[in-house]
């Protein structure tokens, strides 16, 4: 007599379906724009080809880089902060779900010394390492004032009164 015993092996779709699924998830916490803060005769920051000329400037230390989520809304939050090292290097990192892979907005700013020097609004890229963020900072050209004196201006520029900027409510 034969006794013949089937082995049947799992399909490997699910396996395939579970791996997707582990990375997309895995790749919440890992969502990271490294990029450089440097010394220039503007102030800007921007998202920029990895080959970009500006990256190999002068680095500045100390600059102070926030990402907002949502920045247009009430449920605007600072979900991460990075400052630049000593040559400049800034390697901002987003644990917050979603970045770079849903269709949003975020808000960079830069700040260095307790002044404002820039802020951009982005839809991060999917692929975090096909870009570089580009920090520029003009020396002593940053303005003095928090996060709260920049949402009050952009609260009052929303409104049809028009205020001079050297109004006595922008101080």
């Amino acid at each position: 007599m034969r006794i013949h015993h089937s082995l049947r092996l799992p399909s490997s779709l699910p396996a395939v379906l579970l791996s997707i699924c582990v990375t997309l998830l895995g790749g919440c916490g890992g969502y990271v724009l490294k990029g450089r803060a440097v010394v220039g005769a503007y102030n800007t920051i921007e998202l920029v080809d990895k080959d970009d000329p500006r990256l190999a400037d002068r680095g500045t230390p100390g600059v102070r880089v926030e990402a907002i989520r949502d920045p247009q809304s009430l449920g605007r939050k600072i979900v991460a902060t990075a400052n630049s090292g000593g040559d400049g290097t800034i390697r901002l990192a987003i644990s917050d779900f979603g970045a770079g892979f849903l269709e949003e907005e975020w808000e960079l700013k830069a700040a260095m010394g307790g002044a404002s020097y820039t802020a951009n609004v982005f839809e991060l890229p999917f692929d975090s390492d096909s870009v570089r963020l580009l920090v520029v900072v003009k020396p002593g050209s940053g303005r003095a004032g928090g996060s709260m004196q920049t949402e009050s201006e952009r609260e009052l520029d929303s409104f049809d009164i028009r205020l001079p900027k050297d109004s006595a409510i922008y101080r």
